[in-house]
């Protein structure tokens, strides 16, 4: 989708909030913490006299409290049979001189919390976010096309579903360690209320041990990504992705798909993504979870479609090939309860005349971790395994595309394609074995 500077330059202007544009190309406005920013924002921008005066507030029981005894029979005579008749000055038109009232809930001091920061970013990922990615091609698990018609599944969401049921030998446990591990996630996941505590409590018990040859990041914004959209949107800021290690494809074609594959210009900084994890506290928002997850995933699959189409074209102007398949996964977690979805591009189903790709999240499935230990068993498997299958399809897109680019060159280039492995440093990346 578009790359070009002028965006990346609008979109790093206002990095947690959208610009003014993105409320203009709204087909319709729904009334969240995001949009009333806006307006407050607007509103401030346009009165006479901001910044010139200060208001002050007083609340009626305060002044009350402090009337002297002459002043409260004088407000208790005024107030005899309602009052005295306002009706002449109804509708009558505001001063020029009028402030502007705040449309958000204002603070007593400017240094906010980390729970404010917070809930500020939340709003990014509102229902308003969702209607812009959806009108861009971008569809959340469940919506529709524009023609009402129901999503297309990818190709290999049975093979998928499949991979995931597999068993683990690390998760084949005795009845009574089963019982003893659930029991005490059980207990982790009651008091890890907090994000934070559920990045550092619950994250490494759905990782388990860290396979070979993986490379791991999160918490920053992929600003180095052309705009998946229209360049309105922030910069996609996943919770924890799993990648490849930049050294592991060919220089030549880490530049050429600079801004698809590589989210960070810090070099020691994984590339690729195409497993994502975000993760919610108890009081968190589901569906900004499921918001982040699928701006996270469409990155991914472009990512990974990328990386597939690489030297398979003889031109540039030639359409792109969309097998219908997802090499993408995106799992959410909250309160006990994980999700997992695959993304996959096709080709659009809009009229525009630029023809960008739709990218199409479905649901995998869904556990409750903290219900029983059966549960929780299948869960951390169908986790582990999706991210295993992530990282063998994401080495076998590098490989094949090291190999096309050596074969393209007239030569063979030994560093970035050994044998029929993909490669790390100039060695051979060994199959996944299901630890």
């Amino acid at each position: 989708m578009p790359s070009s500077k002028i965006q990346h330059r609008q979109r790093e202007k206002n990095p947690l909030h959208p610009p003014p544009v993105f409320w203009d190309r709204l087909t319709r406005i729904r009334l969240t913490k995001g949009a009333l920013r806006e307006v407050n924002r607007r509103n401030n921008l346009f009165s006479p006299n901001r910044g010139s005066r200060s208001f002050s507030h007083t609340f009626a029981s305060e002044f009350l409290r402090n009337c002297s005894a002459a002043c409260l029979r004088e407000i208790r005579k005024l107030s005899h049979r309602g009052g005295p008749d306002l009706s002449d000055i109804r509708n009558y038109p505001e001063p020029p001189h009028c402030y502007q009232i705040s449309m958000s809930p204002t603070k007593t001091s400017s240094r906010r919390s980390p729970r404010d920061k917070a809930a500020e970013h939340t709003t990014n990922y509102d229902e308003n976010f969702q209607d812009h990615l959806i009108s861009h091609g971008v569809y959340p698990p469940f919506s529709r096309y524009p023609d009402s018609t129901g999503l297309s599944k990818p190709g290999n969401f049975a093979d998928i579903q499949r991979r995931l049921l597999i068993r683990r030998p690390s998760l084949m446990l005795p009845p009574d360690s089963l019982e003893k591990e659930y029991s005490e996630f059980a207990t982790i996941n009651a008091e890890a209320g907090e994000k934070q505590l559920v990045m550092k409590e619950i994250l490494p018990i759905l990782e388990g041990k860290k396979p070979p040859f993986t490379r791991t990041g999160g918490g920053y914004p992929f600003k180095n990504l052309a705009p998946l959209t229209d360049g309105t949107l922030p910069s996609a800021i996943p919770d924890f992705y799993h990648g490849a290690a930049p050294n592991q494809l060919n220089p030549v074609i880490r530049k050429q798909l600079s801004d698809q594959i590589i989210p960070s210009k810090q070099s020691n900084r994984p590339m690729a993504p195409n497993f994502f994890i975000e993760v919610k506290g108890h009081a968190g928002s589901m569906l900004a979870a499921r918001g982040k997850a699928c701006y996270d995933g469409a990155l991914g699959a472009r990512a990974m479609h990328s990386l597939q189409q690489f030297g398979n074209e003889s031109s540039t102007n030639m359409p792109a090939n969309y097998d219908g398949n997802a090499y993408t996964m995106i799992s959410v977690y909250q309160s006990g309860f994980l999700s997992i979805y695959a993304t996959h591009p096709t080709s659009s189903r809009s009229n525009s005349p630029d023809n960008h790709p739709d990218y199409v999240m479905t649901q995998l499935g869904q556990w409750a971790l903290s219900g029983d230990p059966e549960t929780f068993q299948q869960g951390i498997t169908a986790y582990r395994n999706a991210r295993d299958l992530a990282q063998e399809q994401r080495n076998e897109f590098i490989k094949q595309a090291n190999e096309r680019y050596a074969s393209a060159a007239g030569g063979f280039d030994e560093e970035y394609s050994v044998g029929s492995e993909c490669t790390e440093y100039g060695k051979p990346i060994p199959p996944i074995s299901l630890p």
